[in-house]
């Protein structure tokens, strides 16, 4: 809290005579006149302005004004004397919280900024229920960074993720880290390059405690926590074959590949949207590994296997039924009737029109 007055005895009777520590607050500096309590607040960020209204300079109308301008969450507590009733009446208006009457009641002080506190725990916790919800959400790839936003959280340094068995309930417990920990069994590490013994202890860790876990690599830049988060899920996997083979992410230590289990995969799946990317998470490898063994088992590219086994599906429905070509294109994934038919005539050579006029089955 900041505590601006200009009249000496009341500013220390309102900062030294309230316990304001056994309420839960620090009072982080008082100040003569407005410009003064703007300083403060600039510097120090608080959550409360307990301030007179009248002051030389810049009054308490137009220290409020300025002070929302600086952080709009900050509340407000106005002192007045009964004649100036008008100006705390304007002091709501402009966004202060609640005002005092002089000469000022302990108790109702002391109400008011309890009052004042609670609303601030309230919207503290649900801002970081909000940015935690957030970060969850571009860890597991559900949406895109955005710097502004990102920025917003004030995280520090490099990234890493750590992931576990989320059944198991004894996951790592590392707070003093400075981790968020989310259901699932995921940890997100802030300034990760200065903590390295927690990595060193990491195996040690999830061994002694029968854990089946894996942790990421470092990385500094937000658009790469998917990433980091899919190299986790990696290191987890590899880490169920024995505590040999450690829990941290290498990159040369790749997951096998049941090439069966991805032609049934789009097999099955043809008709969402199907990415090299997604079936690499969903293999829990990495997508230049995927791609690389994917090219050497069949002789050809991923997107090449999933556009060509869509073409022969939408030939088998334009020969053998009366679905529409837009409907065709729907049937086998695409959104886009243009697109479909521009990669159905280069498949082809023909578009889906004059194929279903010079294919049509009985």
């Amino acid at each position: 809290m900041v505590i601006a007055d200009d009249e000496w005895l009341i500013r220390e009777r309102l900062h030294q005579g309230f316990d304001w520590t056994e309420l839960g607050i620090e009072v982080v500096g008082t100040a003569a006149d407005g410009y003064e309590a703007i300083s403060l607040i600039k510097s120090e960020a608080p959550h409360l302005l307990l301030t007179d209204i009248r002051m030389p300079g810049l009054d308490g109308l137009e220290l409020i004004g300025v002070a929302k301008e600086i952080n709009p969450l900050l509340k407000s507590v106005i002192i007045s004397g009964f004649g100036e009733f008008e100006y705390a009446q304007k002091a709501l208006k402009m966004g202060a919280d609640d005002y005092l009457l002089k000469p000022i009641v302990d108790e109702d002080l002391i109400y008011t900024v309890n009052k004042l506190v609670h609303q601030i725990e309230i919207e503290e916790k649900e801002k970081r229920e909000k940015e935690d919800n957030y970060l969850l959400k571009v860890i597991l790839g559900e949406q895109k960074a955005e710097e502004h936003a990102f920025n917003q959280l004030g995280l520090k340094g490099k990234y890493a993720i750590v992931c576990w068995e989320s059944e198991q309930e004894n996951g790592p417990q590392m707070n003093e880290l400075g981790v968020k920990s989310f259901e699932g069994g995921i940890l997100f590490l802030e300034e990760a390059e200065q903590k390295q013994p927690f990595f060193q202890q990491l195996d040690g860790y999830f061994t002694d405690n029968k854990i089946v876990g894996g942790c990421s690599s470092l990385s500094g830049n937000y658009d790469d926590l998917p990433n980091l988060y899919k190299q986790a899920l990696m290191a987890k996997e590899q880490n169920k074959f024995g505590p040999a083979l450690g829990c941290l992410f290498h990159e040369h230590t790749q997951s096998p590949i049941n090439m069966e289990e991805v032609f049934l995969y789009v097999k099955e799946n043809y008709q969402q949207a199907i990415t090299l990317q997604s079936l690499a998470a969903k293999f829990f490898i990495s997508d230049s590994y995927f791609s690389r063994v994917f090219k050497q088992q069949t002789g050809k590219n991923f997107i090449e296997y999933v556009t060509e086994y869509r073409m022969e599906i939408a030939k088998d429905l334009l020969g053998y039924s009366s679905m529409k070509s837009n409907e065709v294109g729907s049937a086998v994934g695409y959104t886009d009737q243009r697109y479909f038919s521009q990669i159905f005539k280069k498949y082809t050579g023909m578009t889906p029109s004059l194929y279903r006029n010079t294919n049509k089955k009985v």
